[in-house]
């Protein structure tokens, strides 16, 4: 197994990077929900769910792993890919959304302006939800490509 990754990633670290991405959006969107829509009855009242915090630090530990991944991807696949002049738009997308990701991650752990963090946390959020539908697009045109050369 090579530990360079070219235009076509070998079937190891897909299966690693599918998991982190996994891992990743589910616990993202589970930390979301269980911030904005779940409480429960504390002593003195609603609070919020235990299982908040445990997803969210699931959640910035994928974000970790997902940075290591961004990095081997951007000096090996990207290059190559771009080498080929096939799936340019939807990888030129996936690397705006990660950049976007990484960006409202960092001021949303360290931003004090409540006004503008709302907006981070959508944009968060947004960009988060739609990492999957891009890869997944961006991963079968890249195939049907393959298929044809």
């Amino acid at each position: 197994m090579s530990l360079i990754i070219k235009h076509k990633i070998p079937v190891p670290y897909r299966r690693i990077l599918y998991a982190i991405l996994t891992f990743g959006w589910f616990s993202g969107v589970g930390f979301f929900i269980f911030s904005n829509y779940l409480t429960v009855e504390g002593n003195f009242g609603p609070e919020k769910h235990p299982w908040q915090f445990p997803l969210l630090k699931i959640h910035g530990a994928t974000a970790f792993l997902m940075m290591i991944s961004y990095g081997a991807l951007l000096t090996s696949h990207l290059p190559a890919g771009w080498k080929r002049g096939r799936g340019k738009k939807l990888g030129i997308t996936l690397i705006t959304l990660v950049a976007i990701q990484i960006l409202s991650a960092y001021s949303l752990y360290y931003m004090t302006n409540e006004a503008l963090r709302e907006y981070l946390v959508y944009l968060h959020l947004v960009s988060g939800a739609l990492l999957p539908i891009i890869l997944i697009s961006h991963v079968t045109l890249g195939r049907k490509q393959n298929t044809k050369h």
